[in-house]
């Protein structure tokens, strides 16, 4: 047992003692790729576009700019035509919120009417007055319708005599007798006659005497 053990030890030890060889370094046939640098950041040719700055406000220049200050206006004017009858006038001032004023007119039945109005700031306040005493023409006097002539009387149309009867110039046509019966001028036809003799009478046929019988052929020998 203690050989076998011995045997198993030799061997491995003489596995051990020969010589090892390692395969070879693999080394390519093409030498590696070159390491390029990085491209260079790209730079545009033209200069970025400038900033502008914004635009100004718009202002329109045709509205005129007033500066503000308290109305302030006075006016007057007066209308007569005595054509229409139309009569009135009118005046009024006003400083700032006070107002003052007045009109007139000449109303139909000829009175003035006049209005005076103002306003101080707390409300339009109006007092009207009249003047003269109203005076309406008469009424015109009532004229009645002419009177017409009355219609003249009708003439009834004349009566007119019947025309006469009505008698043709030219005399009646004459009276024409019936025409005569009308009569043949030539002979009734005779009875006709054939011209050819009837057809004569023939004898019967005479009798035919039956055919005679004949005897049947004689009977040869077949050989």
């Amino acid at each position: 047992m203690s050989a076998k053990i011995v045997i198993v030890l030799a061997a491995i030890a003489a596995v051990h003692a020969a010589p090892q060889y390692g395969a070879p370094a693999y080394k390519p046939a093409y030498a590696p790729a070159p390491a390029y640098a990085p491209a260079p950041a790209y730079k545009p040719a033209y200069a970025p576009a400038p900033a502008y700055a914004p635009a100004p406000a718009y202002k329109p220049s045709y509205a005129p700019e007033y500066p503000e200050a308290p109305a302030k206006y006075e006016f007057s004017y007066e209308v007569a035509d005595a054509h229409t009858g139309d009569y009135h006038s009118q005046s009024e001032s006003r400083d700032g919120d006070y107002v003052k004023g007045y009109y007139s007119l000449v109303e139909a039945d000829g009175t003035k009417r006049i209005v005076e109005y103002s306003d101080e700031g707390y409300g339009f306040n109006a007092v009207v007055k009249k003047e003269g005493t109203p005076s309406y023409a008469p009424a015109p006097a009532y004229k009645p319708a002419p009177a017409y002539a009355p219609a003249p009387a009708y003439t009834p149309a004349p009566a007119y005599a019947p025309a006469p009867a009505y008698k043709p110039a030219y005399a009646p046509a004459p009276a024409y007798k019936p025409a005569p019966a009308y009569k043949p001028a030539y002979a009734p036809a005779p009875a006709y006659k054939p011209a050819y003799a009837p057809a004569p009478a023939y004898a019967p046929a005479p009798a035919y005497a039956p055919a005679p019988a004949y005897a049947p052929a004689p009977a040869y020998p077949k050989y």
